[in-house]
């Protein structure tokens, strides 16, 4: 009885100093609530994380840019995680490498946006600067909880699109919840963009993420099949001569204003303009001025450089590829000259019209 009663007094006397200790000293209980349990499984969440990367792949890249296989990763402990979980849950990783040379840049452009528009926010993007090359980082966050990582070393022609799962219950760890359906299923991904805009070259460097024109009637039935254009160099800093359709070719203005009927336009042509080399010959060229004397103007001399003019030609309503083809510069330097003055020296030779409207004339005329 005597034993029972020191055990109990000892029990209480412990009580009482940590009482006293926690007052004096402001410590913390230790053994405070458990952090939250996972409510989804691994498993589950790595099939979400690969539909992500998938979905990312089919929905912005061309097949010039080649994506690996995504390869898969977990890491165990969710506690220092800004919302918390135990020490025994894990977070799943999945990550493709994407390359594309010297467009590599252009498409991780366009895999971010894609990712923008498919529910991710909190972007942020920056250039980390370190060896051996600076890294472009691309970050966002997902509605349900999937971390974005993208990242490109300068120069590289690669990127990596890695995306990361919130805390999971792991697989060998029994009690948890259901196999599959605890996510709700994605939404359906948005489709392109239209721009509805003869100056957008959006719609020729990223044509599943932009068209011309979702309202234009489809490319079928009898001609004419009315065109847009849009003209835009490889490289910004070159100069050429405007392209031009044939007026025939052309829509209509709506009656009484200046706009054009953009829903009777069947096909967007993309014209881009590639330098190949200094042709060594001077273009003089005279453009009006407030300055200029009476029926003069003021000259300014280009570089011209020979060209290629790469001609793509697509649905104007859902960019799919009619046709392709190339055209030459044209032999006249005198006629390269572009219609306006731009202080850069660098000058494509004009475009071969003659040829460049001979490919175009059975897509514009004939019967689909």
């Amino acid at each position: 009885m005597a034993r029972q009663w020191t055990h109990r007094w000892s029990r209480r006397l412990g009580m009482a100093l940590c009482g006293v200790l926690l007052v004096l000293t402001g410590c913390t209980d230790e053994t405070g609530p458990e952090p939250p349990a996972p409510v989804v499984t691994a498993e589950e969440f790595e099939q979400r994380l690969t539909e992500h990367l998938s979905r990312a792949v089919s929905g912005a890249l061309e097949p010039e840019a080649q994506a690996t296989p995504p390869s898969h990763s977990r890491t165990v402990g969710c506690a220092d995680l800004p919302e918390g979980g135990p020490t025994w849950g894990v977070r799943p990783r999945a990550e493709l490498a994407v390359s594309a040379g010297e467009k590599a840049e252009k498409y991780l452009d366009d895999v971010e946006m894609w990712m923008l528009r498919e529910g991710f926010a909190e972007h942020d993007k920056r250039w980390r600067v370190g060896t051996p090359a600076d890294v472009r980082e691309v970050t966002a966050t997902h509605e349900d909880g999937t971390q974005l990582l993208m990242e490109m070393a300068r120069d590289s022609g690669r990127f990596t699109v890695a995306v990361t799962g919130p805390c999971t219950w792991p697989p060998d760890r029994p009690g948890g919840p259901p196999a599959s359906g605890r996510l709700p299923p994605l939404a359906p991904p948005s489709g392109p963009t239209q721009t509805r805009n003869e100056d957008s070259a959006d719609p020729c460097r990223s044509p599943k993420l932009y068209v011309y024109n979702l309202t234009s009637r489809p490319f079928a039935g009898r001609g004419p099949h009315l065109m847009a254009l849009v003209g835009y160099p490889d490289e910004r800093e070159m100069e050429y001569a405007e392209v031009l359709l044939p007026r025939e070719w052309e829509p209509r203005y709506e009656p009484g204003t200046s706009d054009r009927d953009l829903d009777q336009v069947q096909l967007f042509v993309c014209v881009r303009v590639t330098a190949t080399k200094d042709s060594r010959k001077d273009v003089t060229c005279n453009y009006a001025s407030e300055q200029a004397a009476p029926g003069g103007g003021r000259p300014f001399t280009f570089d011209l450089f020979e060209s290629v003019y790469h001609v793509t030609v697509r649905e104007a309503r859902s960019g799919r590829m009619v046709s392709e083809f190339i055209v030459p510069g044209r032999q006249g330097a005198e006629d390269s000259c572009p219609y306006r003055m731009n202080y850069n020296r660098k000058l494509a030779r004009g475009i071969d019209e003659a040829a460049f409207q001979k490919r175009l004339r059975p897509l514009a005329e004939a019967r689909r």
